[in-house]
């Protein structure tokens, strides 16, 4: 590949060694710019993206925090983009604003009895400023959703990732997933009314956000199944659904007080020790 040469996900992956799921959540938090849109289905990436992976990387080694690798991004690669969001140069700031107004909300009134109107009032802004950002409140409810549900993680997804220890990753998603579950559950419980509704968009998106959720435990627990540490006859893919259902139950336990995080996650290792782990 030539320096300048641009191209599919599918190379970078290969000539950077970081998977695409990885190389997306990058791209949400800012640390790298968005794809040039070629058409709906295709984008392309530069040597720009392939430079700020191996600098990433670097940092991760190094044990940076998410925060502190992207002042370092900045720093070191002071590009336009750097004040820019992926929808076509418009300030992120705004953008920002728009989803913050909405969710707050879309989750004191509903998606329902919310007008585009009632957002862009709460901000001070102007409809003509909204449609630049957003081509309707559907896309609107897609990106509040990303928001919360990426926030899930973002503060821990590089020590999730490096965590070697399945068990313990599976801890650290869980720990995750309390601290975030008051708004978490509002907004998913959002999104599975309206996953109910004619709009195709909105079970599209409900489905997506459960694989976005289950699809790494069951990834970790095939993984101990491979090293020998999950029974052979445990269909992993069951399991890690069953997991998602006990952590979603005990974080309602813990948000009413029923009982302390460290009884839910005792309960969860005397499970896992004697149902899922091999003796």
């Amino acid at each position: 590949m030539k320096n300048n040469d641009p191209m599919k996900i599918s190379e970078l992956v290969r000539l950077a060694g970081v998977p695409a799921s990885t190389i997306r959540f990058y791209i949400k938090e800012g640390l790298l710019p968005a794809p040039i849109k070629a058409s709906k289905t295709s984008a392309y990436y530069s040597r720009n993206h392939l430079e700020r992976l191996a600098y990433i990387k670097q940092l991760i080694v190094e044990k940076k925090s998410l925060a502190a690798i992207r002042k370092e991004i900045i720093r070191r690669f002071p590009q336009p983009e750097e004040l820019a969001d992926h929808n076509g140069g418009k300030p992120v700031h705004r953008r920002d604003e728009i989803i913050r107004s909405a969710i707050e909300l879309f989750l004191a009134k509903g998606y329902g009895d919310t007008s585009i109107a009632d957002v862009t009032g709460r901000i001070r802004m102007s409809k003509v400023t909204f449609y630049l950002h957003f081509k309707n409140k559907e896309e609107l409810l897609i990106a509040c959703a990303d928001k919360i549900f990426h926030a899930m993680y973002a503060q821990v997804w590089h020590e999730i990732g490096m965590e070697q220890d399945m068990i313990e990753r599976i801890r650290k998603r869980a720990r995750a997933f309390l601290a975030s579950y008051p708004q978490w559950l509002d907004m998913m419980n959002l999104i599975r009314g309206l996953s109910l509704s004619e709009n195709p968009l909105f079970k599209a998106k409900f489905d997506k956000v459960l694989d976005e959720i289950i699809d790494p435990i069951i990834r970790d627990i095939n993984r101990m199944q491979s090293e020998g540490r999950v029974r052979k006859d445990i269909n992993t893919t069951l399991a890690g659904y069953i997991v998602m259902g006990m952590a979603e139950f005990a974080a309602e336990l813990v948000h009413k007080g029923i009982c302390t995080e460290k009884e839910i996650f005792d309960s969860l290792d005397a499970i896992f020790q004697s149902g899922l782990l091999k003796k």
